[in-house]
């Protein structure tokens, strides 16, 4: 965006704004609606957005700021709507929720004239008030962002809080108080402030605190200023606790779970058609597991672990497969409780977004964005039961802003005393479980290239000449002997476009006793013959499988027939860099 569109823009040129709409328009309407999944709401967000950016445009200084400084107008407002459009409290902790000074219909009535009072504000001041007193951004934080010195920051907050105080003060059941000029007239009020927000150097600090304990005034004060920042907190959501302070969370109440149940559905979106397969889960401690579910492919499946075993059954073709568990999978699988913010996590930053209300139950809601260079941002949001801090719901976004996947779960029940015999499989007569050729179910490692060529003996088919993000990874399937599965995701894609797998050992996971019809291929200039499946199942339309000299191959995902037919032919050994 041009410096000198901008600066036509801050003199009034009501063309160059113009422009300048166009160009932002869209990209606010993306961020708005992966904040808000609300198509209504983001345009609320995006509306009164641009109307503070018009109003506001000539107070700023640095064009070159303006892409950053538009994105936080429209961050917060999103926050103004997320916190105070709603009827619903909001807060960490039931303490929060309410303040014991106010009935909860006064308390509503309050946190919706406090969202109009924080409108009000001037804009400099309203900003730092949402990043601080309601994003929680601490000081530190805020000057970084906005560029501007520590000083300013806390001017603009304490005379931002100084209003909403007047606005509070009808409503808190407090006899009105004799200002204290002593401390108007002082820095006690800045030097508190530093106290409370965790400024104040280590030896100002202990300084303050001596000087505190003999000054009843600034005792009074710095009680006024706790209770008020309290109350407001209570009425914004101010989120305190940290993804680490969640996950700790997490496994405390890990550690009183003796046992679960839930009924989850999966969905998968494509071009906004959903798929869905709904599954009973259970789990007893220590590692007894098990989920009965339905697919068009298999039709009825049941898969109990326990022991160290994987037992599946399909009931429609009577046909029941074992798998050993390796110990590391038992250690890590983590069936008690999936481990969904760690994964989440990785290579994402996250926000909190407050607390919403899922199926009657209070949840936390937590989002987590990937960059993705050039395009934007991809957003997971999560939604987590207060009571149990167990998953209720999953949403995966594009980068486009479009729902690709969603997990919910619509039953969820605690420490029921699940019997034993519920992780037996009680299989009919004349079925018997096969022992022979057993194998044994490993993890999958994350591998580079150059070191599964050095496993295999011979270079790795790959895909190239497409624009794809690429995530290999090593699949053992016996002792000392593997399978390469790699996956092709498309740019601000969560789900692969492809997957193919190579080895010199069976490793598909193909449906057994699939109905596979034989096609021809081309692979690595040669003829070939494989078999083609089709799935439609979660993604994965077409799965095709064929071997050549001795290894075994396998490719799928979400390409229609015409095109997977054509990926065997198009695979090609190029000898990988060492940092690939």
């Amino acid at each position: 965006m041009k410096k000198d569109l901008i600066g036509r823009a801050r003199q009034g040129d009501l063309d160059a704004w113009e422009v300048l709409i166009r160009e932002i328009y869209p990209h606010a309407s993306k961020q708005a609606f992966c904040l808000l999944r609300d198509k209504d709401l983001a345009q609320d967000a995006v509306q009164n957005t641009i109307l503070k950016v018009f109003n506001n445009l000539s107070g700023l200084k640095d064009e070159v700021a303006f892409t950053g400084w538009w994105r936080r107008i429209l961050t917060n407002e999103v926050y103004l709507l997320l916190r105070f459009s709603s009827r619903v409290m909001p807060g960490i902790s039931p303490e929060l929720l309410t303040t014991g000074e106010l009935s909860v219909e006064d308390a509503v009535t309050l946190k919706l004239e406090m969202g109009q009072a924080i409108k009000r504000l001037p804009l400099e001041q309203q900003q730092i008030l949402l990043d601080i007193d309601l994003r929680g951004l601490n000081l530190q934080e805020a000057a970084e962002e906005y560029n501007l010195p520590l000083g300013t920051v806390k001017s603009r907050l304490f005379r931002a809080r100084a209003r909403l105080q007047e606005t509070l003060k009808d409503y808190r059941k407090k006899p009105k108080e004799r200002l204290d000029m002593t401390l108007e007239s002082s820095d006690i009020k800045d030097r508190i402030c530093d106290y409370l927000e965790g400024t104040m150097e280590a030896a100002a600090r202990n300084s303050f605190e001596q000087e505190l304990s003999q000054n009843p005034a600034w005792q009074e004060e710095m009680k006024k200023q706790k209770d008020f920042l309290t109350f407001l907190h209570s009425l914004t959501g101010k989120i305190t606790l940290s993804v680490a302070e969640i996950k700790d969370k997490v496994q405390a109440v890990i550690e009183k779970t003796e046992d679960y149940e839930e009924i989850v559905d999966a969905t998968f979106f494509e071009q906004g058609k959903p798929t869905t397969m709904t599954s009973h889960i259970w789990f007893k401690k220590p590692d007894c597991y098990r989920t009965d579910g339905d697919s068009g492919v298999t039709g009825p499946i049941t898969v109990i672990m326990k022991d160290g075993v994987m037992l599946s059954w399909l009931a429609d073709k009577r046909q029941v497969s074992k798998l050993i568990l390796s110990q590391e999978y038992r250690e890590r699988g983590n069936f008690n409780f999936p481990d969904s913010l760690k994964a989440m996590v990785e290579n994402k930053s996250s926000r909190i977004l407050g607390t919403e209300y899922l199926q009657g139950r209070p949840v936390l809601h937590v989002q987590f964005s990937e960059k993705v260079p050039g395009l934007g941002e991809m957003n997971t949001h999560h939604w987590m039961d207060k009571e149990t801090w167990m998953p209720i719901r999953t949403e995966y976004y594009n980068v486009k802003g479009e729902l690709v996947n969603r997990r919910e779960v619509r039953e969820l029940r605690l420490n029921q005393g699940l019997p034993d015999s519920l992780f037996e499989l009680d299989l009919p007569e004349g079925v018997t479980i096969e022992e022979e050729n057993t194998q044994v179910l490993n993890l999958p490692q994350d591998i580079i290239l150059t070191e599964a060529a050095e496993r295999f003996d011979q270079v790795p088919y790959i895909l190239e000449g497409q624009n794809y993000k690429i995530k290999h990874q090593w699949i053992e399937v016996k002792e000392g002997k593997g399978a390469l599965l790699s996956m092709y995701f498309v740019l601000g894609e969560q789900n692969p476009l492809l997957i193919v797998t190579q080895g010199p050992v069976p490793h598909t996971n193909l449906p057994p006793n699939a109905s596979q019809e034989p096609v021809e291929l081309e692979f690595d200039g040669r003829k070939a013959t494989g078999g083609l499946i089709k799935i439609d199942l979660a993604g994965v339309k077409y799965m095709l499988d064929w071997q050549d000299n001795g290894y075994y191959y396998s490719c799928g995902g979400q390409l229609e027939k015409d095109e997977l037919l054509k990926i065997p032919g198009k695979l090609t050994r190029v000898l990988p860099r060492l940092s690939e």
